[in-house]
């Protein structure tokens, strides 16, 4: 919630602080969506992946390991 006195405040930022306080909210707003999302287990991936007819093992470690490559980047789609 933004009060009158921060309000007046932001009013009189320059750029260098606007930049600065928009950052501040991107990130708090982009933490609070990541943090709202559930978490991922790969074990319950690899069984749906594992009952998939034609699917051998090469295949199933071949997956897995470019999905934990995905993780370990942070999940992050480039």
């Amino acid at each position: 919630m933004i009060t009158r006195a921060r309000y007046k405040s932001i009013k009189a930022f320059d750029h260098q602080q606007m930049e600065q306080f928009c950052t501040d909210v991107y990130k708090s707003g982009y933490q609070d969506g990541r943090e709202s999302v559930p978490g991922v287990d790969v074990e319950t991936i690899m069984e749906a992946i594992r009952s998939v007819k034609g699917i051998g093992a090469k295949r199933l470690y071949a997956i897995r390991d470019n999905i934990e490559a995905i993780f370990a980047k942070g999940g992050e789609n480039e």
